[in-house]
């Protein structure tokens, strides 16, 4: 132990506050500086911190904050419809043996179609 003041649990006669640095030295050594002090200068460190740390939810305009929600939103099925297109084109073009120009004509998905669900 480096002081008398020093214990196994922590500091003895030393208050929290003191410890954690969030009192200015005039408070460290003017013991009857009571709670009311430590608050306003908490207080006055978190307005400090606020002021230098721009919120990003308020700063961004409102019609950018709804595209970026509908864009979270919707990341899933824009995918889904991503996959779905290359795997129409990977079965048609690649293990079809088919030109690629008709992957994406109506007809030759109607004719697939009418192949699979006919009596």
């Amino acid at each position: 132990m480096e002081t008398n003041k020093e214990t196994v649990a922590g500091y003895k006669g030393v208050t929290h506050a003191e410890r954690s640095g969030l009192l200015g030295e005039s408070a460290r050594h003017n013991p009857e500086s009571g709670a009311s002090q430590l608050s306003g200068r908490v207080s006055r460190s978190k307005a400090r911190e606020e002021q230098d740390q721009p919120s990003g939810r308020s700063k961004k305009p409102l019609a950018l904050r709804v595209f970026l929600w509908l864009l979270i939103k919707s990341i899933v099925p824009i995918l889904f419809v991503i996959i779905l297109i290359v795997g129409l084109y990977v079965g048609f073009v690649v293990i079809g043996n088919k030109p690629s120009s008709d992957v994406f004509q109506w007809a030759t998905w109607k004719h697939m179609y009418d192949l699979v669900f006919a009596e």
